[in-house]
């Protein structure tokens, strides 16, 4: 009888040790998921807005406007993480740096905001593919949170409904 209490409570710990490490492990996996879109994608649509602001300000304060352009479009460089991102920030270094010798050229600007726009679309098609990952990793913690919590209720549930017999029973 000892033997069969003794199992079952050490049953029932390690189910609630369990439940402990699925739930960790699963909250941590949210928690880099969601870190990995404000890092790689939040960036990149930070540094776009403000160089389309700066393009904005070009006419009125050219040499001001030139740096923040710059500033953001290397931090951008260092912060390529779609496919094809690449090759749009490269397109936009290079019209930026036409645009900087003639900066009349309003075909030019307009290439350099479609630059701009692409690569904010490519980085928002990214959080939302993202965002889908995250939910798909909630739904199957939700799942094994709930089945392993199911578990250790049965089981405890049964070693509350036995317990007291098998307490009365060593007794004797």
């Amino acid at each position: 009888m000892k033997t069969t209490l003794k199992l079952r409570a050490g049953l029932l710990f390690l189910m609630i040790i369990t439940l402990s490490l699925v739930s960790a492990y699963y909250n941590f996996s949210i928690e880099k998921d969601t870190e990995s879109i404000l890092k790689a994608n939040y960036n990149t649509l930070e540094y776009s807005r403000n160089m389309l602001l700066s393009l904005d300000e070009i006419n009125s304060n050219k040499e001001k406007a030139v740096v923040i352009f710059e500033s953001n479009l290397t931090k951008q460089m260092a912060n390529i993480t779609e496919s094809g991102e690449d090759k749009v920030t490269y397109s936009l270094q290079s019209n930026f740096n036409s645009f900087k010798k003639d900066g009349t050229n309003d075909i030019l600007k307009n290439q350099i905001r479609q630059d701009i726009f692409q690569i904010m679309k490519l980085n928002m098609l990214a959080i939302k593919e993202k965002n889908g990952i995250v939910k798909h990793t909630t739904e199957i913690s939700n799942f094994w949170i709930a089945i392993l919590g199911i578990l250790c209720f049965l089981l405890a549930f049964n070693l509350l409904l036995k317990l007291p017999n098998n307490t009365a029973n060593l007794k004797k």
